[in-house]
C-alpha cells in the first residue's frame, strides 16, 4: 500500500515538472530537500511526532521551505502532514529522482554481494547491464553475507537472484512441491 502511494505522489509530481518543463529545476530541489531530510532526522521525527498538531507542521514545513524550493514542493510537504503520509516523503523524493533519471536515459542498478567485489567485477557487471539495457547505468553495490555466494542483480524493478541462498530457496520449495504431489 505505501509503495502505491509513493509512486502516485511521486508520478504526479514528475509530471508537473514534465509539464512545466522544469524537471531540472525540480530534480535539484528534491535533491536537495531529501539531503535535508537525511541530514536532519529530527525535523522528520517533529513531522511524524503524534502529539504536534497538523497546523504546527504545516507551519514549520512553511517556516523552512518557502522561498527556498517552489511552492510545488512545498505544497507536496504540507500535502504529506494533512494525509498523514509523512513518513513517506523520503521514498517519495527517492522515488522522483529516480523517475528523472530514467527520464534522462539513467538507471540505477544495484549488485548485492556476499564478498566485496573489484573495481574490474563491477565493470564488467555494469557494461553487461548497460549493453542489455541501452541505458547509463548508476550502480550500488550491497555486501550481504546471508546470500553465501553468487550475486543478486536488481535493475529498476527487475531482479535475478543468481545467489546460493535464492537457488537453495528454489530448491527448497521445488523439493516441497514433489512432496504434495
Amino acid at each position: 500500500m505505501a509503495e502505491l502511494v509513493t509512486k502516485r505522489y511521486a508520478t504526479a509530481l514528475f509530471d508537473i515538472a514534465t509539464e512545466t518543463n522544469k524537471a531540472a529545476q525540480f530534480e535539484q530541489e528534491a535533491s536537495m530537500i531529501y539531503d535535508i531530510l537525511v541530514k536532519e532526522p529530527e525535523f522528520l521525527q517533529i513531522l511524524n511526532h503524534p502529539q504536534i498538531l497538523q497546523q504546527e507542521k504545516v507551519k514549520l514545513i512553511e517556516n523552512v521551505f518557502e522561498g527556498r524550493v517552489s511552492d510545488e514542493f512545498v505544497g507536496l510537504l504540507v500535502l504529506t502532514v494533512r494525509k498523514s503520509r509523512q513518513d513517506l516523503v523520503l521514498d517519495i523524493l527517492s522515488m522522483f529522482l529516480n523517475m528523472v533519471k530514467e527520464a534522462n536515459g539513467v538507471l540505477k542498478a544495484t549488485i548485492t554481494s556476499a564478498i566485496p567485489l573489484n573495481d574490474e567485477q563491477l565493470a564488467q557487471i555494469k557494461a553487461n547491464i548497460e549493453n542489455s539495457t541501452s541505458k547509463q547505468i548508476e550502480l550500488t553495490t550491497i555486501v550481504d553475507t546471508s546470500i553465501i555466494g553468487g550475486l543478486i542483480i536488481r535493475v529498476g524493478d527487475k531482479v535475478v537472484d543468481g545467489s546460493i541462498a535464492g537457488q537453495m530457496q528454489t530448491l527448497k520449495s521445488k523439493l516441497n512441491d514433489l512432496r504434495l504431489a
